[in-house]
């Protein structure tokens, strides 16, 4: 439909006419292979998880305090079950 619209108007058909559009060979041509895919994906930036917990002083800390009390409370445990 929108083909035929470009064919019944003269005026439309002439000004896109005129418009030239070069694309470089280099572009068409060039495909990356798999490996480079795979490199370019393990390479890319990520985001860190842990961020918004270490830009907080609150979280800070509780990085530094949840292992200490999770070591305390397997050895407590460790201790009754035996």
């Amino acid at each position: 439909m929108l083909k035929d619209e470009f064919q019944k108007e003269q005026w439309l058909k002439d000004s896109l006419d005129q418009d030239k559009v070069e694309i470089p060979k280099q572009l068409i041509t060039y495909k990356k292979s798999r490996w480079q895919r795979f490199l370019q994906y393990l390479a890319s930036p990520t985001k860190d998880p842990l961020e918004p917990i270490c830009t907080s002083s609150v979280g800070y800390t509780s990085l530094k305090i949840v292992p200490i009390v999770a070591a305390v409370f397997i050895t407590i445990l460790q201790i009754l079950l035996q």
